[in-house]
C-alpha cells in the first residue's frame, strides 16, 4: 500500500484529524522498512518480531515482571543469566542478549517513548544471578531512574501474586488513538497478544493497582540504595 492509497482509504472512513493521519502514515512507512532485527528474525520468531514493531512505535510502554527486572532495563550479564534459564545454545543466547540490548538502546535513547516500569521488590532482593551481577544491575537502575523518559516503581514482594497476576506483561499505547492498548503476555510457549479494549482492560487495571501499592517514583532511589546495601560490600 502506498501513502496515497492510505490517504484515500482514511478519507473514505472520514479519518482526517492531522495528528492521527501523521501517526498512521508513520506506522505504515515503518512497516515497509527493513527493521534492525531483520537478521535475527528466524531466532526470535514471528510473535516477538510483531511485538518489536509495536514497541518501536509506542508512545507509552508500561511493563511488569513477576520475578525479574524488566527486560528493557536489564544489563547484558543479567539478561544472559535470565535467557540461560530457558535456552542452552550459546549462539542463540548471544543473539537474544544482543537483541535485548538493542531494544533497550532504541527505547532509552533521546527520542524514546515514555517507559513506566514496575520492578518487583523480590527481583531486587533475591541476588539473582549472583551478587556481582546484581550489584551491576541495581547500579544501572539507579542511572536510568534519572532519565526524564523513565519512571520506576517498586511494588512490595509478592503483591503481584496476591492480585492474581501470574505472568509478566507489557502494555503498549500507540499515538493512534483509534487503536486500543496492546497487552503482550510472555509464556513459555507462544506469547499472547491482547489488542481489544475488553481483553486489555483487566491488565490495565492490574497495572494501576500495582502502581498504587508501590512506592512513588521519587521513593525508588531509596529502594535501590537499600537493595544495594543488602548485597554488602563488593
Amino acid at each position: 500500500m502506498t501513502e496515497d492509497d492510505l490517504h484515500r482509504l482514511l478519507e473514505m472512513y472520514a479519518l482526517t484529524e492531522p495528528h492521527q493521519l501523521e501517526a498512521l502514515v508513520r506506522f505504515v512507512r515503518h512497516l515497509s522498512q527493513p527493521q534492525w532485527w531483520h537478521d535475527d528474525r528466524t531466532v526470535l520468531g514471528g510473535s516477538l518480531c510483531s511485538y518489536l514493531i509495536l514497541e518501536s512505535l509506542a508512545q507509552h510502554i508500561r511493563t511488569y515482571e513477576v520475578r525479574f527486572v524488566p527486560g528493557l532495563l536489564q544489563t547484558p550479564a543479567y539478561a544472559e543469566a535470565v535467557i540461560r534459564l530457558r535456552y542452552t545454545d550459546t549462539a542463540e543466547i548471544d543473539r537474544r542478549v544482543r537483541v535485548r540490548m538493542q531494544r533497550q538502546k532504541e527505547i532509552l535513547r533521546g527520542r524514546a517513548p515514555r517507559l513506566w516500569a514496575l520492578v518487583d521488590k523480590a527481583a531486587l532482593s533475591e541476588a539473582f544471578p549472583g551478587k556481582k551481577v546484581m550489584r551491576e544491575q541495581i547500579e544501572f537502575l539507579r542511572q536510568v531512574s534519572w532519565l526524564p523518559s523513565v519512571s520506576l516503581q517498586v511494588p512490595p514482594s509478592g503483591v503481584g501474586g496476591r492480585r492474581g497476576i501470574g505472568n509478566s506483561f507489557s502494555i503498549l499505547r500507540q499515538t493512534i488513538t483509534k487503536l486500543s492498548d496492546v497487552v503482550y503476555i510472555e509464556h513459555i510457549g507462544d506469547p499472547l497478544f491482547l489488542d481489544t479494549t475488553a481483553a486489555s482492560d483487566p491488565y490495565r487495571q492490574a497495572m494501576e493497582e500495582l502502581a498504587l501499592k508501590a512506592g512513588k517514583p521519587a521513593d525508588t532511589m531509596a529502594e535501590l540504595d537499600d537493595a544495594l546495601a543488602s548485597l554488602g560490600k563488593p
